[in-house]
């Protein structure tokens, strides 16, 4: 009898004391393998040591195209994508998702479409809504569903976005109790293959193994809305519960993450502007000096109305700035 033998966790600021305390209450026999996606960028990371001292169970960085086991934890190395492809495991370094790489979604999503009715995906502590989409993933492909309890995470955002799509709502110690349950007990397969079959079409269409527009066109529909990461038109996917955006490239989007992308595009655009009056201020009050010591007081008056006109416009971005 088939059993859930794959879990994928995701998490964020505050992971790594919640994986700490997760994996030290897991059994030495499991019979799952955990992979494990944690924003760190492109920085070093010792997560896979940390983990190993900290329960039974030896953890490690991925490596692509190896082949994963039962009771071993597998961890994104920085600045790539951890997916699964059948059997093994794959790193890609590929368009960020949610301005993450490592990103939770690409590794949910590879694991509903792979694993169906036998994965089980976990979202710890964390900041905005990276997982959401991906645990929506799993559920939709028969998978189970575990979130920290947002009252008692480091950073409550991703458990309580990702809480719609959750089995089960736990504190830690209760999670890792659920995820031997779940783990141990016999399954009942009874997915559909059309779910896991846009589950695998939205992944193609983000490792590139198919043209992306027409990957794109099958499970999205173009918006008005541009990529703040290279410009390219958003493509607003209409496979998910969830409201999200994909660019060709590659680049994907929740509403939070993009939403808050959009601000800090507005915010670099009004300093810019901001630098750009000051500027203009300063030079206009340099050329009025420089024509008011020449004699031409007609040039000189332009100048210093000019400068005025920079300066107000300019206090008046700070303003704006200001009030955030």
């Amino acid at each position: 009898m088939t059993h859930r033998d794959f879990i994928a966790v995701g998490t964020s600021s505050g992971g790594v004391d919640a994986l700490r305390t997760l994996v030290s209450r897991l059994p030495r026999d499991l019979p799952a393998t955990i992979a494990i996606v944690l924003h760190v960028g492109a920085h070093d990371s010792l997560l896979p040591s940390l983990l190993s001292a900290a329960g039974p169970l030896r953890a490690v960085h991925a490596e692509d195209g190896e082949t994963y086991f039962p009771g071993r934890i597998y961890v994104a190395p920085p600045d790539h994508h951890l997916i699964v492809e059948g059997t093994h495991l794959r790193l890609l370094h590929g368009a960020k998702e949610n301005f993450a790489r490592p990103a939770i979604d690409p590794l949910f999503r590879s694991v509903a479409a792979e694993m169906g009715p036998r994965a089980i995906g976990v979202i710890l502590t964390g900041l905005l809504d990276d997982g959401a989409a991906g645990l929506d993933a799993i559920q939709s492909c028969g998978g189970a569903t575990i979130v920290q309890d947002p009252a008692e995470a480091f950073a409550g955002d991703m458990p309580r976005h990702a809480s719609p799509y959750a089995d089960y709502v736990l504190p830690l110690d209760g999670l890792a109790n659920r995820l031997v349950e779940l783990a141990g007990n016999p399954l009942d397969i009874s997915t559909t293959d059309e779910t896991a079959r846009r589950r695998a079409s939205e992944q193609r269409a983000w490792t590139a193994s198919e043209g992306p527009p027409d990957a794109l066109s099958r499970i999205a529909s173009p918006s008005t809305l541009t990529c703040p990461e290279c410009g390219g038109t958003l493509w607003r996917l209409t496979n998910s519960r969830l409201l999200r955006y994909r660019c060709h490239t590659g680049h994907a989007y929740s509403a939070a993450s993009l939403a808050q992308g959009r601000s800090e595009d507005v915010e670099r655009t009004l300093r810019d502007a901001l630098r750009a009056l000051h500027e203009s201020e300063m030079m206009s009050r340099t050329l009025g000096e420089h024509f008011g010591r020449c004699g031409d007081l007609a040039a000189q008056e332009g100048q210093e109305a000019a400068a005025h006109r920079a300066g107000e416009a300019a206090k008046f971005l700070q303003s704006i700035l200001l009030e955030g």
